[in-house]
């Protein structure tokens, strides 16, 4: 495809072979109703900067192999070899720089220019430079993919790759001949041979699921494979924007031909564009490459309406890995199913999107890439090389793989925006490392700022974080005074940052140069915060508290007993006797006089003997039976079991026998019990009922 502005693969004009004219002729004729999309030639800065009487500065096309240095530039001197002046052959002495990197210049002609690249590099040479041998336009240098000898020699090419035009190679020559002659000194810069517009790149990739075309098919499957862990990181960080994309031609045949119904889908509207192998074609055919083309498709759509499109290289890589034609399960159902359950997408929602492709109709999908392939609209170019990866709307020229493509994705994001990724050092060279290049720059203690940020371009003066100025001057912001500090507490300022603090009894999290959270302390968690009883955190300090019939005393920790007849809280009818409820589980009790019992219903109020015993029950008989005892002993003990005191229960077992004792003295003449509590008279009858009062209740005064 020799010509004007199109990608050619030779220094000479070679005619492609038949199998590669068919599938030309094939895009041709799909590309062919959009005229007006053109193929768009890679340039970079080729800039000759001595002998000052030939320096200037022109574009030289990058090659479609080899490793351009995307959003840098290299300077070397240089050097025509006159015996072998084309490059076709492999030089016999190796290329030694004197003071600069040797750049090869060699002549078009004669052979491919993987060729020359390949015997370059060999030699030494830390690029070569081709020059045209006619007067005409750029073009991109290709690979003879049809000669898959020659194109694997790509493999091995790591130097960057330039096409000038006749003109500027015959200025270099005409220099390097001149009597006396100083060294020809070129730079080449691809600083601008991408857009780099904001913080995020936007990348496509054209390629194909075809895996059984010979080394092209094999370094797209490898490519996806070991490209699958960084694109994904670019893309969950929302550093890049990716879109698969597959190249497509109509059938040049009848649809109903061996040549359309072998090769493509939906009645001959898309076909495939890379034939395979024969050793695989026995047993897949191209409609097969197409459907799986489609298939990827729809798992990138999918997933993006799920917010999920890193997935697909989940999904593109394991294909790739696991379902070849070299296996044999290319297009295996159950492969698919497990590379569509790795991206997490169900076979009957892909299924949906995939539709009939026997149907005589588009697809959306795969019309809209039809489309975009030949169309110009975006300014990316007509696609005609696969793969063809587009980097901010750029075709990349290059190597595919990580390194080269992941430096032509940094090269398209805005200065001092890269991810880190693009800063390692195996990226780009620090240029702040050495030398400040006249940014500002401060020492304070140990601690030294500068303004020069390394970028993946090379630097800019920019003020560090918490320091405000133009990089040439910069000042530290006051961020305490001015609020921004979010310290919860305290704040103070220090050299390009803040630092927050918490008052005593506070934890801090965060807080230094980051929004600073005061966490209580748990102050109870030793020694119960030195309390007697019970213990909580507030504010930083441990709050004491105590049980009913206690208060705090004056320290602030141990508890002591509140006398609540003696402060009326009791509101005891008759008497009111104390107690400690540390000793007896009761805070105090109700008695009341001779003649008086309890009220088992208000056990404040003391009532007549007689209507206590009416509300028991009981009449004035001397003589009770055993039903009537086992009567009292039973209403006696639910009625101390109802107010026990239940932070006491262990303690209150013994408590409520002896009341329970009390309580049955008074109501029957047992044997041996003759005197009462001392402060009742006794009756020669039932003594009168003195039912003792527990506390349940946190108010002392309110006994249950």
């Amino acid at each position: 495809m020799e010509g004007p502005g199109a990608p050619s693969t030779s220094g000479r004009a070679m005619f492609p072979s038949l199998s590669t004219l068919s599938l030309l002729v094939g895009m041709l004729l799909a590309t062919c109703a959009l005229a007006s999309a053109q193929w768009v030639v890679e340039t970079n800065s080729f800039h000759i900067r001595e002998p000052a009487n030939v320096e200037g500065e022109y574009d030289s096309a990058i090659g479609d192999f080899g490793v351009p240095l995307y959003g840098g530039a290299l300077t070397g001197e240089i050097v025509y070899i006159e015996n072998n002046k084309l490059g076709c052959n492999v030089f016999q002495k190796p290329l030694v720089p004197v003071t600069l990197p040797v750049f090869l210049l060699v002549d078009r002609g004669d052979c491919y220019f993987v060729e020359k690249a390949y015997n370059a590099e060999k030699a030494g040479a830390k690029a070569i430079i081709v020059a045209d041998y006619k007067d005409e336009r750029l073009l991109t240098m290709a690979v003879p993919e049809d000669r898959p000898e020659i194109a694997a020699l790509k493999n091995d090419i790591t130097i960057p790759t330039a096409l000038i035009t006749q003109e500027v190679g015959q200025k270099i020559k005409d220099a390097l001949h001149a009597q006396n002659a100083a060294p020809v000194t070129v730079e080449l810069d691809w600083k601008e041979s991408v857009l780099h517009e904001d913080d995020r790149v936007e990348w496509d990739f054209w390629t194909s699921a075809n895996d059984g075309c010979g080394n092209a098919c094999d370094r797209q499957a490898s490519f996806k494979v070991a490209m699958r862990e960084t694109a994904q990181t670019l893309e969950k960080d929302k550093y890049s924007l990716f879109t698969p994309h597959f190249m497509l031609r109509k059938c040049a045949y009848d649809t109903d031909s061996t040549e359309c119904t072998t090769n493509c889908i939906h009645k001959g509207r898309y076909c495939a564009v890379d034939s395979i192998d024969d050793d695989y074609s026995h047993k897949f055919q191209g409609w097969q490459v197409v459907e799986e083309n489609k298939r990827q498709l729809c798992v990138h759509k999918l997933l993006s309406d799920k917010g999920e499109a890193w997935k697909w290289w989940d999904y593109a890589a394991g294909f790739a890995a696991d379902c070849t034609m070299a296996n044999g399960r290319f297009a295996d159902r159950s492969c698919i199913a497990a590379q569509l359950d790795k991206a997490g997408l169900e076979q009957g929602a892909v299924d949906t999107c995939l539709g009939d492709s026997t149907a005589d109709s588009t697809h959306d999908l795969l019309q809209a890439d039809y489309v975009l392939q030949g169309n110009d609209q975006w300014g990316n170019g007509k696609i005609l090389l696969l793969p063809t990866v587009i980097v901010n709307k750029h075709q990349y020229r290059g190597r595919l793989d990580v390194p080269s493509i992941l430096r032509a994705l940094c090269a398209g994001f805005s200065e001092s925006t890269e991810p880190q990724v693009c800063l390692a050092g195996s990226m780009q060279t620090d240029d702040c490392a050495a030398d400040t290049h006249g940014c500002w720059t401060h020492s304070e203690g140990q601690q030294d700022f500068s303004a020069c940020k390394d970028t993946f371009r090379g630097y800019v003066c920019k003020c560090p974080e918490g320091w405000k100025g133009n990089g040439f001057k910069c000042e530290d912001i006051d961020e305490c005074a001015e609020g921004t500090a979010q310290c919860q507490h305290t704040c103070k300022n220090t050299p390009g940052g803040y630092e927050c603090s918490c008052h005593d009894g506070f934890q801090l999290l965060g807080g230094h140069t980051s929004t600073g959270i005061c966490l209580p302390i748990n102050q109870c968690k030793k020694d119960q915060g030195g309390c007697e009883y019970g213990c909580t955190t507030d504010e930083g300090k441990a709050v004491c508290s105590c049980p009913a019939g206690l208060r705090l005393g004056q320290d602030g920790k141990k508890c002591v007993d509140i006398d609540e007849c003696a402060e009326g809280t009791a509101l005891c009818d008759q008497q009111c006797v104390n107690k400690d409820p540390r000793d007896s589980g009761l805070p105090y009790a109700c008695k009341c006089r001779s003649g008086y019992s309890i009220d088992i219903e208000d056990k404040h109020k003391c009532i007549p003997e007689e209507m206590f015993m009416a509300k028991l029950g009981l009449k004035g008989s001397s003589k009770v039976s055993a039903l009537t005892v086992a009567g009292i002993i039973s209403i006696a003990t639910a009625l101390a079991v109802a107010v026990g005191y239940a932070v006491h229960r262990v303690r209150m077992r013994g408590v409520m026998q002896n009341e329970i004792r009390d309580i049955m003295r008074q109501y029957m003449p047992l044997e041996g019990n003759n005197v009462g509590e001392g402060l009742l008279d006794e009756s020669p009858r039932i003594k009168a009922a003195k039912i003792p009062v527990v506390s349940h209740s946190d108010d002392p005064g309110n006994p249950v």
